[in-house]
């Protein structure tokens, strides 16, 4: 336990968190910021996704080429090497569909939403079950009953093999599982998301509490898309094995996942 400050200026250090109102409005930051700051480009925003693509491709095609030609030893330093270079650029990719969800590629909302589509589904997200549980964070952050992920746990609330992982052993496989299926875990089964009452808290069901009426059409959207890339997968994985599957695309998944968490 952290024993009461006993100075003043003790107590002045840990208040982090502002408490008064600033003296400035979300109003009066935009107009301090040039108007051409807020213009979407599409040629810039597609430059920076087609630079993406071409990375990653050339990263596969390295993989695939040069490889199987690598003596038996140096190809245990080349496929880590591909994994951490292949899925940081897949992130760069993920983030551009997650600008979609934004409405911040392009002035077409249509636009967007088909390129988010896309590219969300390639990297296994329901992009517009994401997009409005995602919106409805930035609306809530911070709130312990209504943000949607990342909600921290009240101390009545932690179960009680808590305690059994407080040590870094536990904290050791705490974070390897986090980082490794923390996302889907949360988009499967909405775990350190936020309690929902009147049914199961999935982004894969339409009829998931998460959503509105109005959303849910887009949700089999959203399935669609994940199911045509999963069938793309398993077609991948029949041609050239499930192992080449997992070098290549699963594995850096993970790396991207690892950044989103």
């Amino acid at each position: 336990q952290v024993s009461p400050p006993s100075k003043k200026s003790e107590t002045d250090t840990i208040k982090r968190v502002p408490c008064e109102t600033p003296p400035f409005t979300v109003g009066e930051l935009k107009k301090a910021i040039p108007p051409h700051c807020f213009k979407r480009s599409i040629p810039r925003s597609f430059s920076y996704l087609i630079w993406d693509i071409i990375i990653a491709s050339c990263f596969y095609y390295v993989a695939t080429t040069y490889f199987p030609l690598l003596p038996h030893p140096l190809s245990y330093f080349a496929w880590p090497l591909y994994w951490a270079c292949q899925g940081c650029v897949l992130t760069g990719v993920w983030v551009i569909a997650h600008e979609c969800g934004h409405h911040a590629f392009s002035d077409y909302q249509w636009l967007d939403d088909t390129v988010g589509l896309i590219f969300h589904s390639f990297l296994l997200v329901p992009y517009f079950s994401w997009k409005y549980s995602h919106r409805r964070h930035h609306s809530n952050t911070g709130s312990l009953e209504r943000d949607e992920v990342f909600v921290p746990k009240k101390k009545s609330d932690i179960k009680w093999y808590g305690k059994y992982l407080n040590n870094p052993l536990g904290r050791t496989v705490m974070l390897t599982v986090q980082f490794t299926l923390g996302w889907p875990l949360y988009l499967a089964f909405n775990v350190s998301g936020r309690p929902y009452d009147g049914g199961f808290a999935c982004h894969f069901h339409p009829n998931a509490p998460i959503y509105n009426d109005r959303e849910r059409l887009q949700i089999y959207i959203s399935d669609a898309g994940i199911l045509a890339v999963c069938y793309g997968l398993y077609r991948y994985a029949a041609v050239q094995g499930v192992a080449s599957m997992v070098c290549f695309y699963g594995v850096p998944l993970l790396i991207v996942n690892g950044f989103l968490v």
